[in-house]
């Protein structure tokens, strides 16, 4: 198994905390099942969001029929927004036609998300379309080059937590969850008070 590209933290900075060598790799596997299953774990609890940046591309949403609609794009912190259409014809023959740039705009506010349309948006569901990138860069390799890597360090930190804390768990109980689905529940019942306020925090409130 090799660790997930989206990986809030790696095996080696976990290592590095517990004093293990990096070049002692008998534990590796393990260790990058727990590191998925904390990744996992803290974004399902910060409102499913995928914190590593990524494009994606002709998502839909329910706009209203009206003027300056608001619109609460699925992931941020949003660094592109490429495109926006809206749905003119019906589910079964959409005619989807683009914004002109002046019709819509990126809210550029902590954590972007929100996407003002300035145009009246045709009456209906599913009527308006995204493409956008979104995201921190992670690169753990650069971690204090704010060109490279932007993830908190505060998530980072507390991904490792939650492995090292599973791991003496294993060495207390003689065994571990090694099933990400298993794992994705019992990781949250040893989350401090502390912890569970930075993990709300990293989905915030939609309008502050």
């Amino acid at each position: 198994m090799s660790l997930i590209a989206w990986g809030l933290t790696t095996i080696s900075r976990v290592k590095a905390r517990m004093g293990i060598a990096d070049a002692t790799t008998t534990w590796d596997t393990v260790l990058e099942r727990m590191v998925a299953a904390a990744t996992d774990t803290i974004e399902s609890m910060a409102g499913d969001r995928r914190f590593k940046s990524a494009t994606y591309t002709s998502e839909v949403y329910s706009g209203e029929d009206g003027q300056k609609t608001m619109v609460l794009l699925r992931h941020f912190p949003v660094t592109t927004l490429t495109s926006a259409y809206y749905r003119a014809g019906d589910p079964e023959t959409p005619n989807w036609t683009a914004f002109d740039a002046t019709e819509y705009e990126l809210i550029n506010d902590k954590e972007p998300r929100r996407v003002r349309i300035y145009s009246k948006v045709p009456a209906g569901q599913n009527n308006l379309r995204f493409t956008y990138v979104a995201g921190y860069l992670i690169d753990f390799a650069n971690d204090t080059d704010v060109t490279k890597h932007t993830l908190p360090f505060d998530v980072s930190d507390l991904c490792e937590r939650m492995v090292i804390s599973k791991w003496k768990q294993r060495e207390s109980e003689g065994k571990i969850n090694e099933a990400g689905a298993e794992a994705s529940v019992s990781w949250r019942d040893g989350l401090s008070k502390d912890d569970v306020e930075l993990i709300r925090g990293l989905n915030p409130p939609l309008f502050a």
